[in-house]
């Protein structure tokens, strides 16, 4: 299979594929490694895989809720390209989290309030109610408050309360949603993972390096449950990048993003019997 130029992307026909099989797409959390999502959707947008239905956790949820209610790859990163670290995070202290329904407020500029009924793909955002400890899987009401509870990271972002539950960001229990792809009747799961080399120590005894490393052996735990649930697993190589900063190449994280999936385009059409 000839790998097209990324810069050709706009110019692509893209050819819409048939399926006789149910696909879901998993979208991993990741934070600002996100931008690599939009790589990987116009990777499947332009070899015209079919997607039947998509869970996302955290910045996953965000990227899989504009992708299911019907913009386009190029759309979607030219709305990414404008978003500022001041749009979704209003408070400037390290420790005092900002509400996390300004995270929904930044994504209604692009879904201007539609609701899950209104999507064009059925889509499920995880996040996890802190009352029960348990997981909860989102699929109805307004999509941007979905998108606010899913991305809520602790410390970061107040919960986002609703339905009398507090919730949270989804990582907490589940960071690659393949099983919910599952449970919405897919019969074969592509999953996206943005943090490939999760579980990585510190040697410092710094708090703030502590605080990370401790994150990231805790997000290895929560990960285990999307490698069993996915048939394959796309994994773009984005250690070099932050997941806390916008100020790093966004425009090379797509583009990493997009190259991994190419290269396992192969894989995906044999897999999923897509013609």
């Amino acid at each position: 299979m000839r790998k097209k130029s990324f810069n050709q992307l706009n110019t692509v026909n893209i050819v819409k594929r048939k399926s006789k099989m149910k696909i879901g797409l998993a979208l991993s959390g990741g934070g600002a490694r996100g931008f690599a999502h939009i790589g990987a959707l116009k990777a499947l947008e332009e070899y015209g895989l079919p997607i039947h239905c998509v869970a996302g956790t955290s910045i996953g949820s965000f990227a899989g809720a504009l992708y299911c209610a019907g913009f386009t790859s190029s759309e979607i990163e030219e709305f990414s390209l404008t978003i500022k670290l001041t749009d979704i995070k209003t408070s400037k202290i390290l420790f005092l989290p900002s509400p996390s329904a300004q995270i929904g407020i930044t994504a209604d500029r692009m879904l201007q309030g539609i609701t899950f009924d209104q999507l064009k793909i059925p889509f499920s955002a995880v996040a996890v109610n802190l009352k029960s400890g348990e997981e909860v899987m989102i699929n109805s009401g307004k999509v941007s408050d979905a998108i606010s509870a899913s991305c809520a990271v602790p410390v970061f972002f107040l919960p986002f309360v609703q339905n009398n539950m507090i919730l949270v960001d989804g990582g907490l229990l589940n960071t690659i949603p393949s099983d919910v792809c599952r449970r919405m009747g897919a019969e074969v799961v592509i999953a996206v993972d943005l943090n490939s080399t999760r579980g990585q120590g510190t040697n410092s005894a710094r708090i703030l390096d502590v605080m990370g490393a401790t994150w990231r052996v805790v997000m290895k735990s929560t990960a285990y449950k999307g490698y069993m649930n996915s048939d394959l697993i796309i994994e773009p190589q984005l250690e070099k990048y932050s997941s806390t900063t916008l100020n790093q190449d966004i425009n090379q994280m797509i583009e990493d993003g997009y190259n991994a999936t190419v290269q396992l385009m192969p894989q995906i059409f044999q897999l999923t019997g897509v013609k």
